[in-house]
Order: C-alpha cells, then sequence, then structure tokens
C-alpha cells in the first residue's frame, strides 16, 4: 500500500474517525483505524469499539499502490494531527512491517496491526429509513440533547428518542425525568409505519461533529439493534438503547393559571447573573425565584455565604393569575434561555401552578418546546 496525501485532509480524516476506536480495548483491533487504499473507491478510514463505528473517505489522495493496514487510533491521529501542512506519503513497508509515514525529509514508522482481526461494521439490512436536510437535524439535535440525563437507573433517559408518527412527523425528544425537551419536523416520506428508536448520547455528540447548516440530505436507517446515519463519504453505526421511552405527551402541559411573554435578551442576562450566586451546601441545587406581578418578573437568588441578587424586568406581558410565584434549578431554566434568545425576541412561559410543570416555547415557532418542573421549596405556594 502507497498513497500520497495533504497532511489537511489526512488529519480530517483521522480526526472523524478515531473518537470510534477503543482507548481500553484487549483486543489491539478495536483500538485501531483500518486504512484501506483504492483506486476506484480513494483512501477509506473505519474504526469501531463494538458500541459505536465510523467510516469516512476521500477521493482527493493519489493511490499509488492499493492495500489495506490496521494502526493504532489514538497514536496515529496524534501523530498526523502535528505533522507540517505539506503533502505526506504513506505506504506500507513489507520487510519491517511498519507503516511508513513520510513529510519533506523526515520520516515516522509505525506499528501495525493483524487488519485481518478489524470487525469491520454491523452494517445490515435496513428495517426502517427516513431523510432529511443536515441543517434540520444539527437543529433539532442541539435543542433538546442536552436535556438527557448523564446517569439515571433507567437508561432510556440516557438517550435521545426519535418517535416517527404514522402522519410522517418526526418528534426529537429527551428528558432527565426533571426536564423535557421536544422537536418536530414534518418528514417527506410519505406512508410510514409509526416506529421509534433511542440513540444514546455518545452518537448524538459524534454525528453533531459532521452535521453542517446545509440541506444536503442525511439519511438515518435502524436495524434490530443499530442505528446508521449516512451522508456522502460518511458512515456512522451505532448500537440502539434498548427499552420502551416512557409516555411524553402526558407530560406537556394543556392547561394554565399564568403566562408571561418576555424579553429572550433581558430573561437570559438575568438569569446569567443570577447564576453567579452559589448553591448553599445544604441545598446544593442553584435555585431561582420567579415572581410576577402587574408588569414587571422579578428574578431572585439568595445565598447565605455570598448574599442576593433580585432582577427585575419592567414591560412584560402578564395574563391570567397574578401575583404569581414559583422556584426552578438556574442552570436548567438559563440553558433554555439561551437557545431562545439567540432565535427570537420573547420567550413564553405558561405556569400551571407553583409546584407543576411550565411550558416554555419561543411564540414565533412551533415546533419546538420545553418542559420544565419546579423545585420544591419552604416558600412554595
Amino acid at each position: 500500500m502507497k498513497f500520497i496525501i495533504e497532511k489537511g485532509q489526512l488529519s480530517t480524516l483521522t480526526t472523524l474517525v478515531h473518537r470510534a476506536a477503543s482507548n481500553k480495548a484487549t483486543i489491539p483491533a478495536l483500538s485501531g483505524i483500518l486504512i484501506e487504499a483504492s483506486r476506484e473507491k480513494g483512501l477509506t478510514m473505519t474504526a469501531t469499539d463494538m458500541e459505536i463505528g465510523i467510516k469516512t473517505s476521500t477521493e482527493q489522495v493519489d493511490i499509488i499502490e492499493e492495500g489495506t493496514v490496521l494502526v493504532n487510533a489514538q497514536y496515529f491521529s496524534d501523530f498526523i494531527k502535528l505533522l507540517p501542512d505539506s503533502p505526506v506519503t504513506i505506504s506500507l513497508n513489507h520487510e519491517t512491517s511498519k507503516l511508513d509515514i513520510t513529510y519533506g525529509r523526515s520520516t515516522g514508522h509505525i506499528n501495525i496491526y493483524d487488519n485481518q482481526e478489524h470487525p469491520g461494521l454491523p452494517v445490515k439490512e435496513a428495517l426502517e429509513k427516513i431523510t432529511l436536510p443536515q441543517k434540520v437535524l444539527r437543529e433539532g439535535l442541539k435543542k433538546t440533547a442536552f436535556a438527557a440525563a448523564h446517569n439515571h437507573f433507567r437508561q432510556v433517559f440516557t438517550g435521545v428518542l426519535f418517535d416517527i408518527l404514522e402522519d410522517g412527523m418526526l418528534k426529537i425528544v429527551a428528558s432527565d425525568t426533571h426536564r423535557l425537551t421536544q422537536y418536530t419536523y414534518m418528514l417527506e416520506e410519505k406512508g410510514l409505519e409509526p416506529f421509534n428508536f433511542i440513540i444514546p448520547i455518545r452518537t448524538i455528540n459524534e454525528i453533531l461533529r459532521v452535521l453542517d447548516d446545509s440541506e444536503e440530505k442525511i439519511s438515518i436507517c435502524t436495524t434490530e439493534n443499530h442505528v446508521v446515519f449516512q451522508k456522502p463519504r460518511f458512515l456512522l453505526v451505532s448500537r440502539l438503547i434498548e427499552g420502551q421511552y416512557p409516555s411524553y405527551d402526558n407530560v406537556i402541559p394543556g392547561t394554565f393559571k399564568t403566562e408571561v411573554d418576555i424579553d429572550a435578551y433581558k430573561f437570559t442576562t438575568a438569569l446569567e447573573r443570577a447564576r453567579i450566586v452559589p448553591a448553599d451546601e445544604r441545598i446544593k441545587i442553584p435555585q431561582i425565584q420567579i415572581y410576577l406581578e402587574g408588569q414587571e418578573a422579578v428574578f431572585k437568588t439568595y445565598s447565605e455565604m455570598m448574599g442576593e441578587i433580585i432582577e427585575v424586568i419592567e414591560g412584560v406581558d402578564i395574563k391570567g393569575e397574578s401575583p404569581f410565584k414559583i422556584v426552578f434549578n438556574t442552570n436548567y431554566l438559563l440553558e433554555i434561555a439561551r437557545i431562545y434568545a439567540g432565535e427570537g425576541e420573547k420567550v413564553n412561559i405558561k405556569f400551571s401552578g407553583s409546584l407543576s410543570p411550565a411550558l416554555i416555547t419561543n411564540p414565533e415557532r412551533d415546533n419546538y418546546l420545553y418542559v420544565i418542573v419546579p423545585l420544591r421549596t419552604s416558600t412554595s405556594n
């Protein structure tokens, strides 16, 4: 095997693929990148730890001699990243059984593994398939994945639900049981049978690395145990999370006592200042109290150690019962506020009661919602 490629192109490939290799594999092949040089297909790189697998390729390469080699992913990727920006020649030295990497007058010699031991990717015939623009998937994941649980005794809450309804509506949902996010998009495919699947957060983070804000389509296929994301010259395979995601529609409140429209920028900056106040040792969770009356929204945070901050936003539009008071986790509220501040002028918050979940939306867009459960405190109504 021998090929010549620009360092930048080579680094792009290795950066994408090496994260799928295992850092703790007892089988060396699972910690490697499988490099395949073909005059017909160009240069292809594959890595997998059996939970997630990535394959990517390029035709921007000069294939001198075809072949396949397996090298340690982390070492190879780190080395390539530090090379000078110039053409790189990579060849398999059959006499030494090493991979020679030549850049200028310098050369690196890397040990190789037995490429026959690499398992490849578990790509099977798809049971279901949907396609959507990359920009849509990127937006949907960025607006939902943050609400998934980092750790939970019910594993389904550590992933993101893709729920495809009979009418072709895709709902992307994430929840850690303290909050829930939902993003909706009408798919182009017609006549779909309803189906759903749960994708691990690690997989979501990896696919977000390759999505852009273009209309170029990406396909999502499912098999019995795996999901496959595919776009030109890129493929990602991941195990699905097993289990049934709980019904989420009944979590979304439908009746409300109080409603408020707040300037998104003022809402976000008030929360950012309030977040500076640390949580007390006995409470652990940063808390913010919201008090609504007249045309004012008052945000109050308090710490026995540091003091308090009281933020007043004037000119807000309050409907329904007033005065009204409720307490939230400051971090949870700030995460969603930052999303809304980047896309519109107003944030709409509907309250069912001081101890009931609140619904947060953008009045200008109806494809995204956020549900947050309030905190129970001694000052709760």
